[in-house]
């Protein structure tokens, strides 16, 4: 297994968000994540200070040049990791995009190796997933191990 850069964001406790984006024919985006080397629904982490969907809002413009304009949180669920020997905490919030602006462009591709629309049933079976993309699978009564 890789070793891990982890930030010093990645070593604090701290809310995260993931976004469920749709095209017009309901597929569902996903990126190809270069650090954690899983596929995963956009996410990203909420900065102090700053409210759950704003933290939304803008991971989703960074990442894909999306400008969220209504959103549901869907689920929160708390997750516990263990990183460079430290317990850290986050806070999921799973996040349906109801309606966004934009063209979709991979505004970071140093951290996502390409961003896709794909159906569910070929998101089920890439083979490593996020806990906050297996969160969504969930949703959809859809479960599965974060590695195939």
């Amino acid at each position: 297994m890789t070793k891990i850069n982890y930030t010093n964001e990645d070593l604090i406790d701290h809310h995260a968000i993931a976004a469920v984006i749709k095209n017009k024919t309901g597929e569902v985006l996903v990126q190809e994540h270069i650090k954690y080397g899983f596929w995963t629904i956009p996410v990203g982490k909420v900065k102090k200070d700053q409210s759950i969907t704003d933290g939304l809002k803008q991971e989703v413009f960074e990442e894909c040049n999306l400008e969220v304009e209504s959103c549901r949180e869907v689920v929160a669920r708390n997750y516990l990791y263990y990183r460079n020997g430290s317990r850290i905490k986050v806070m999921g919030h799973l996040f349906e995009i109801i309606k966004y602006k934009g063209e979709l462009q991979n505004l970071e591709p140093q951290k996502h190796k390409q961003q896709l629309f794909v159906p569910v049933s070929k998101i089920i079976k890439l083979p490593y997933l996020s806990d906050l993309t297996l969160l969504y699978l969930d949703q959809l009564g859809l479960h599965r191990l974060a590695r195939l």
